[in-house]
């Protein structure tokens, strides 16, 4: 390999941004241009790599892949990381327009048009954004409608049925992709839903990270001893429960490692600095920045970083 430039493998570990979105961003729009070897297998240099940074940021700005050529091309334009909460209602209009479809597609239960719609967006979007941006947000809201509404409940849960499958379907396509430090992954006690769990292992493993998943309730001494097994480096809790079990917290200050708190178990604790190394990660979409600070992905050159 030449000096400088890098295989698409090593570009989607550097990036979080997998080789099937890379490929789309330059066959359907031309973002960006590797060279090729006499095989036809493609070379990114340095500059590919700052276009493909400076893409995401664009798409964390709610900027239309469709647009992002021509916003790059502008000199006049400044690409600065967008600070959370930042978004106005016309910056969101490339989620709003996959919601707009996926809740097409559930309208009348459609799985083969939700299905299209499924590997549309993740061919177009890196994992982890589709997943904090759209599917976090749509489950949100339909789970907000159902009340009395059999019809809305119908909907969440055949979306639930839905990316359970395709989730667990990734999850275990891209297990022997990852090459960075382990993290486990489970619910708390007493917590039967994992999907929340799987969203999370699953943007896990696109940042490099190789997943442990134990899944659904597990307790404190399970996840200690999981940990000396795989010799993890960190575990990942999602909780829904307004309060944590009792003695669960006291049980996880004894673990020798980080403890991200996700959904309702980031509540759990007031701030990072108040739970030891029980880390809350209330925000989604900053999950990997968050875990990327305590638990450094062992990737070769740069990690992602959009905010």
């Amino acid at each position: 390999m030449s000096k400088g430039l890098y295989p698409i493998r090593t570009i989607s570990a550097m990036t979080g941004v997998n080789p099937v979105t890379l490929r789309a961003w330059e066959r359907r729009y031309g973002l960006i241009r590797p060279q090729r070897t006499p095989k036809g297998h493609r070379l990114y240099t340095e500059r590919d790599i700052d276009r493909i940074q400076q893409i995401l940021v664009l798409l964390e700005r709610g900027i239309p892949i469709s647009q992002a050529q021509q916003v790059l091309d502008d000199d006049d334009v400044v690409l600065e990381e967008p600070q959370a909460g930042s978004e106005s209602e016309d910056t969101l209009s490339t989620w709003d327009e996959q919601r707009h479809r996926w809740r097409g597609a559930l309208a009348n239960l459609d799985e083969h048009a939700l299905d299209a719609a499924y590997s549309e967006t993740l061919a177009l979007f890196p994992a982890d954004l589709v997943h904090g941006r759209l599917l976090r947000p749509l489950l949100a809201d339909l789970a907000a409608e159902i009340g009395d509404d059999s019809t809305a409940r119908a909907r969440h849960r055949f979306l639930t049925a839905f990316l359970k499958n395709k989730l667990s379907a990734r999850f275990h396509h891209q297990a022997g992709r990852a090459t960075g430090p382990k993290l486990i992954a489970a619910t708390a006690p007493g917590e039967c839903d994992d999907l929340a769990l799987m969203l999370a292992a699953c943007g896990a493993q696109s940042g490099g990270y190789r997943v442990v998943l134990l899944g659904a309730s597990v307790d404190a001494e399970t996840l200690a001893a999981a940990g000396g097994l795989s010799r993890s480096a960190a575990v990942l809790l999602s909780a829904h429960a307004p309060s944590a079990p009792p003695g669960l917290l006291d049980a996880l200050r004894g673990l020798e490692y980080p403890v991200f708190m996700l959904d309702g178990a980031a509540h759990w604790v007031t701030n990072e600095g108040d739970g030891g190394n029980l880390i809350p990660a209330r925000d989604a979409t900053r999950l990997l920045q968050l875990v990327g600070r305590h638990v450094p992905p062992a990737t070769v050159g740069r990690q992602r970083s959009v905010g």
